[in-house]
């Protein structure tokens, strides 16, 4: 699925994660690179939200706040 931020279109994957059991939304911001995401947030298998981490991509460099809130508000949304 996709979503906008600050008017672009970034690709939002959501997925179980067979190996950990983890519900994860991995954000990918075409702007930067399309095949990379710029961060995770994920549910560990039987947690609930307030157990929610979030997980940047070492590669990416600082990431603006403002991207991270966003994000956090995408995947509190549809993982609650």
């Amino acid at each position: 699925m996709r979503e906008s931020f600050g008017g672009r279109e970034v690709e939002v994957i959501d997925f179980q994660d067979v190996t950990s059991g983890e519900h994860v939304l991995e954000f990918r911001d075409t702007a930067w690179r399309s095949n990379e995401a710029v961060l995770a947030i994920s549910v560990p298998d039987g947690g609930s939200w307030s157990d929610a981490v979030v997980s940047v991509n070492p590669h990416r460099g600082d990431v603006p706040v403002t991207f991270m809130i966003w994000a956090i508000g995408v995947a509190e949304g549809k993982m609650h």
